[in-house]
């Protein structure tokens, strides 16, 4: 009896193994047949920081990533960028440690397996830079072969305002020539060279010290420049009257500007002046008056004379 049982239980395990390795077998085999499908052909790009924010005269610089992937094999890309007027936009090479090159194309292989760093490069031409504001930039890969655009990606810059501004003297000169007690005269040329406005520009100066308690007088027509716009040109007088007591000589006498809204570019600017200052020779006058009076005695005696 017990042998029946072990025999009906051999048999059973052995019916279940071969069902099983039949299912089995046959799983293999379907799977077998079905082809093995690639991944679908993908471009993609990627930047970490697609906003960034500076002075009109910067540039603006976009690292980007650069994959692809389920190609079968390498293929050459072209880029395409677009941007405002007045702006130069180059896509330049990126790798690490690499010099920096502008790439028109770029060959991408889909079993490199980690991305390509290229860079955008953004900035306006010096000679008409941009407004303080927004602007887009954008970035176009296409497939060269087809000219089938992949992927795109857009960038964001805002400009600020810049703000600086120039001083010279109208004839190009820093030096005048003045008399003890009397008043000079230098025009001299506020220029503002920024993106902004000026709200205020004043102006100030470094004296040299006076003889016997007298001071130096330098003031400025008119006092201070209410408004300046970007690109516009102001003049202003500089008075200069040494003290009356002054000793012939050079004296230095600094200048000194600025602005609300401070420079963001430059320190305020500075002019160096040296005034040569004469003084009235008094003794001239009487060595005058005298041989004036000898010649008039001269005469007079002489008239006498031939009266004789």
């Amino acid at each position: 009896m017990n042998k029946v049982k072990l025999a009906c239980l051999v048999a059973c395990i052995t019916l279940c193994l071969a069902m099983f390795g039949g299912l089995v077998n046959q799983r293999a085999i379907v799977g077998a047949e079905e082809p093995t499908s690639l991944p679908e052909e993908k471009v993609e790009l990627s930047c970490k920081f697609p906003e960034l924010s500076g002075e009109a005269e910067q540039y603006f610089k976009f690292d980007v990533q650069l994959s692809y992937e389920g190609g079968e094999q390498k293929k050459l890309f072209d880029f395409y960028t677009e941007g405002p007027p007045d702006w130069v936009i180059d896509v330049r090479s990126g790798a690490y440690g690499e010099t920096e090159k502008i790439i028109p194309s770029i060959y991408l292989d889909p079993e490199k397996g980690y991305a390509e760093q290229i860079a955008v490069v953004a900035r306006g031409v010096p000679w008409r830079l941009p407004e303080p504001g927004e602007y887009t930039i954008r970035l176009k890969v296409a497939e060269d072969s087809s000219g089938e655009p992949k992927d795109s990606i857009e960038f964001k810059v805002m400009v600020t305002g810049r703000s600086d501004f120039m001083v010279q003297t109208t004839s190009g000169r820093l030096n005048i020539k003045a008399k003890a007690g009397e008043s000079s005269y230098l025009p001299i040329i506020v220029t503002n060279i920024g993106t902004t406005v000026l709200d205020k520009v004043t102006f100030s100066s470094s004296k040299p010290t006076g003889v016997g308690g007298e001071e130096w007088s330098i003031t400025f027509k008119p006092e201070k420049i209410e408004s300046l716009s970007p690109g516009s040109s102001e003049e202003v007088e500089v008075v200069v009257k040494p003290p009356s007591k002054t000793i012939a000589g050079d004296y230095p006498v600094t200048l000194n500007f600025d602005s609300e809204p401070k420079s963001s570019v430059n320190a305020p600017p500075k002019l160096e002046i040296r005034v040569a200052v004469s003084t009235p020779s008094h003794w001239g006058w009487i060595g005058l008056g005298i041989v004036i009076a000898v010649i008039a005695g001269l005469v007079v005696g002489f008239r006498q004379l031939g009266r004789r």
